[in-house]
């Protein structure tokens, strides 16, 4: 039975393509695998050509080197190939030292499991109201936790538990922070999520880490944090 290769997972719904796809530089067939087939079309040419009225020797000279540049252009494409995967393999070992270690990172989705879950925000201004509303894969929102009212960074902690109280499923929740003044205009706010990484991939030549089941494109981290004290939960 033959087995499969898998690749990297999907980020956001994209799936990731390997360099050897058809679709990569150097997915086509090298014009070495073709050039019986083009010196028979020369010599067929050569042969039914007009005795009275011969093709310029010159057109076969511009042939052949245009030949020859194709063959040499494919092959830059192959070197180019190559070191693109070797400039992603190596931001790839580059990134196994976020492993372990707790960052902070711009989010909209962050991951529920046993412990809980960390949200980090900011507020440009003082509020008169913040919300941190927590919402379900169908859009309905389980958890409302009340922010801090001052301008500046904060984080806060989510116990996993719905409105009344009970534990809900571990996964994926979207989340909004949403603050208003004393007269109810928008103050603008950043949101992210605070958490171990648990992995590290690479997706569309990006380097992802994981948390959870959250993956966190490398150019959204915004602080790297201490790794926690061994048996620390």
């Amino acid at each position: 039975m033959d087995t499969a290769v898998q690749g990297p997972a999907p980020v956001n719904g994209v799936t990731y393509k390997n360099t050897s796809d058809s679709g990569s530089l150097t997915g086509g067939t090298s014009l070495n695998s073709t050039f019986d087939m083009f010196l028979k079309l020369l010599t067929t040419q050569l042969k039914n050509q007009d005795p009275l009225n011969p093709t310029d020797n010159n057109e076969f000279v511009n042939q052949l080197t245009q030949f020859s540049q194709t063959e040499a252009a494919l092959n830059t494409n192959t070197k180019l190939d190559s070191l693109i995967a070797l400039q992603g393999n190596s931001q790839l070992s580059s990134a196994l030292g976020y492993v372990g270690n707790v960052i902070k990172a711009d989010s909209i989705v962050l991951n529920l499991d046993d412990s809980g879950a960390d949200i980090a925000y900011a507020l440009t201004g003082n509020s008169a109201k913040t919300e941190i509303k927590i919402i379900d894969a169908t859009g309905k929102t389980v958890r409302v936790l009340n922010g801090s009212l001052t301008a500046g960074q904060h984080e806060i902690h989510w116990d996993g538990n719905d409105e009344s109280g009970n534990p809900l499923e571990k996964g994926l929740y979207g989340f909004a922070v949403v603050a208003t003044d004393s007269d109810d205009k928008v103050i603008q706010t950043a949101q992210g999520i605070k958490g171990t990484v648990t992995g590290v991939q690479m997706s569309n030549g990006t380097v992802v880490l994981n948390l959870g089941e959250v993956e966190i494109p490398l150019e959204n981290v915004q602080a790297v944090l201490q790794k926690p004290a061994s048996g620390s939960s």
